[in-house]
């Protein structure tokens, strides 16, 4: 008898730990959909700066030298923001993968 209450006790606390286990996976992967989402939201972000750069680089290009020093397409300021905001965003993207 004493080795059938052992075996149930070894069985209950078997039992607890692998709902405790079932309980922490359960939490990991709603983490982890949360994460995956955010990345994909900064990726978007990303992608949307890139295409802001590209674009005032490429009107940048189309300039001649004249039109450059009278009107500024991306103030120094501007630039600066941009290269920061994407370095940051890819910096947390480096973080979450």
């Amino acid at each position: 008898m004493d080795t059938f209450s052992s075996i149930e006790a070894q069985l209950k606390t078997l039992w607890e730990k692998a709902q405790q286990a079932g309980a922490v996976i359960t939490r990991l992967r709603e983490e982890k959909h949360v994460l995956q989402a955010r990345v994909e939201e900064l990726e978007r972000e990303v992608a949307k700066l890139r295409a802001e750069i590209a674009l005032k680089e490429r009107q940048i290009q189309t300039m001649t030298v004249t039109e450059l020093k009278a009107t500024s397409v991306v103030s120094n300021g501007e630039k600066e923001q941009l290269t920061a905001k994407v370095k940051e965003l890819l910096a947390r993207i480096d973080a979450y993968l």
